[in-house]
């Protein structure tokens, strides 16, 4: 069955790998800059993905809610949520150019909540943001912006092609040039050839049990970025969000903002001896702080007896009335009912992975370390650093998005193509059907998944430590040395065939997981989303530097790379002396 023969062949200009807001606000630029653009998605291209997930916020600096607001300020809350290793530049990009971006989607067909002044209602989600910045449509921002996206997409006839899962990235020398995938409805082997190709693939929840994406989000781009030869940067910082609910089982990560309820007069987060504590763990003293605190809250809680029965805290929604959560929640509080949570009574709510901080490294024009390979929203790094604030990520996949399709198709449209290597193209379509033809007697994908998502839970999550992390990275490294050759199928058909594309997903998530698990070792201090347990203080003396991973010689090995990096003036002396 592994004869390393295609069964198709397709030319395009540019390809976008992934479906989401990022991917389709890219398709759109490069087809408007002159491009022949295909959008492949393991999904429905604009109806999977993370942006229609989105319901936190959408940073813009239009100053409506308080004046003294504008993208200077946005860029100071920023480049402090970053903790000083924001890429000043990439986020002078996204927080100046934010404005028109809000022009665009809503010149688009977008909608979001207006006054009836007709300025835009903008909200503030907790302490991260200096005054209310979030624009909002009821509490559901992704669903406006992928109608929309997707009306531009099909006024333009722009190709897409659903639930392909792209294996490799092609290269002709130092740059990309195609891209092998498996179209797992037709179960056949796809050759691509692209002049330029641009990552929009989201991030990586899926390595954990409990999270906020899709069951997509198995970090692929990651992994093909990096077997590509492109750098990944700050991908140690793995936001953990503590607003998740835990129970009942149905629900479990489904995200209740109940932030936004705060300011309504909603009794803060509380413990099981019914004691507010949020403000014991932050530096500042906030019963509301920055995101990342909150999971490192319960967490702490947990430890210590406080918690929920079911791992988490209790925030009670009857402490407003039901008329205020319909106002100011009114998506959420439906799912949640619907599902037969009492919304009268104090629900569990506790930690998920929510987000990648950091991801390929990218410059100004979203061009990676790879020429031709382009990244956008939470597979790309840079713009955020440490931490991402609340509601950035829609502000982001709309400015690089529309940034990374226009560099894209200028790049292809300059004759950079090139013609990947018979060899190497044989040697991936080999390689991935060889899975069929496995013997039974292996270690199925999904058992392999379940031993990486509990290692990732159990000690790359929340809290880390020396031993734990080790620990980890070994297990990974036996995995891949023993399990993996001998992962199995149930079944050799090639159509519909899901436990082949999760053995070609968790084979990428080991690589992405031992990735990570590696920088948060190497990171022997506690810096936004990252926290050690054994090296709790932040460190600017010898830690104001970024991770750098990208592969080494031996294309096993993983190689860590500390640089140097500059914050902006606004990352404070007092902000570092507070942690």
């Amino acid at each position: 069955m592994s004869d390393g023969r295609v069964d198709r062949t397709i030319e395009t200009d540019v390809l976008v790998i992934g479906g989401g807001g990022g991917g389709l606000r890219a398709a759109v630029a490069a087809h408007d800059a002159g491009a022949r653009v295909l959008v492949l998605s393991k999904g429905i291209v604009g109806k999977s993905g993370l942006t229609q997930t989105a319901v936190t916020g959408f940073q813009v600096a239009f100053g409506y809610a308080d004046p003294r607001d504008n993208p200077e300020v946005h860029y100071g809350d920023t480049i402090r949520g970053g903790y000083g290793l924001a890429d000043p530049e990439l986020a002078r990009i996204f927080c100046d150019e934010a404005i028109a971006a809000v022009e665009d989607i809503e010149s688009f067909g977008a909608r979001f909540d207006r006054e009836e002044d007709g300025k835009l209602i903008q909200r503030k989600l907790d302490s991260s943001q200096t005054y209310p910045r979030s624009i909002k449509k009821g509490d559901s921002l992704g669903t406006p912006i992928m109608q929309a996206l997707r009306r531009e997409m099909n006024k333009r006839e722009v190709p897409r092609m659903h639930e392909m899962l792209v294996t490799k990235l092609l290269k002709d020398g130092d740059r990309v040039c195609g891209a092998i995938a498996l179209d797992f409805q037709k179960g056949e082997i796809v050759e691509i050839h692209a002049g330029a190709i641009i990552m929009a693939t989201g991030g990586a929840g899926e390595l954990f049990p409990v999270h906020s994406n899709t069951p997509d989000s198995t970090g692929d781009g990651y992994a093909l970025a990096l077997n590509a030869g492109a750098d990944l940067v700050d991908i140690e910082f793995l936001l953990m969000l503590g607003h998740a609910v835990l129970h009942p089982a149905t629900v479990r990560g489904v995200l209740f903002t109940f932030q936004y309820l705060l300011t309504k007069g909603a009794k803060p987060l509380f413990n099981s001896e019914g004691e507010s504590f949020l403000s014991n763990y932050d530096p500042e003293g906030n019963d509301n702080p920055a995101r990342h605190i909150y999971a490192r809250a319960v967490y702490g809680e947990v430890r210590e007896g406080r918690g929920s029965p079911h791992g988490g805290a209790f925030f009670d929604p009857g402490s407003v009335s039901h008329e205020t959560l319909m106002d100011s929640l009114p998506s959420q509080t439906k799912y949640l009912e619907k599902f037969g949570v009492d919304m009268t009574q104090p629900i569990e709510v506790g930690a998920a992975a929510h987000y990648v901080c950091g991801g390929i490294k990218i410059n100004t024009q979203s061009q990676s370390t790879v020429p031709g390979l382009f990244a956008v929203g939470e597979c790309s790094g840079g713009p955020h650093g440490a931490g991402r604030i609340g509601g950035n990520s829609l502000t982001e996949i709309l400015v690089f998005g529309k940034r990374a399709g226009a560099e894209a198709a200028a790049f292809a449209n300059a004759g950079n193509t090139g013609s990947p290597s018979s060899d190497e193209v044989a040697s991936e379509a080999s390689r991935v059907t060889s899975y069929l033809s496995r013997e039974r007697t292996g270690p199925r994908p999904n058992v392999i998944k379940t031993r990486l998502q509990k290692l990732m839970n159990d000690y790359v999550g929340v809290v880390r430590n020396d031993e734990g992390l080790r620990e980890t990275i070994t297990e990974f490294e036996r995995i891949e040395r023993e399990d993996l050759p001998t992962m199995s199928m149930a079944e050799d058909n090639r159509i519909g065939n899901y436990d082949w594309i999760e053995a070609l997903e968790v084979t990428a998530m080991i690589r992405f997981a031992r990735a990570m698990a590696g920088a948060a070792l190497l990171r022997t201090e506690s810096r936004g989303a990252h926290y050690r347990e054994d090296y709790p203080e932040l460190d600017d003396k010898n830690w104001l530097q970024n991770i750098v991973i990208h592969h080494s010689a031996n294309q096993d090995a993983l190689a860590f790379e500390t640089r140097e990096c500059t914050p902006g003036p606004e990352y404070t002396a007092s902000l570092a002396e507070a942690g």
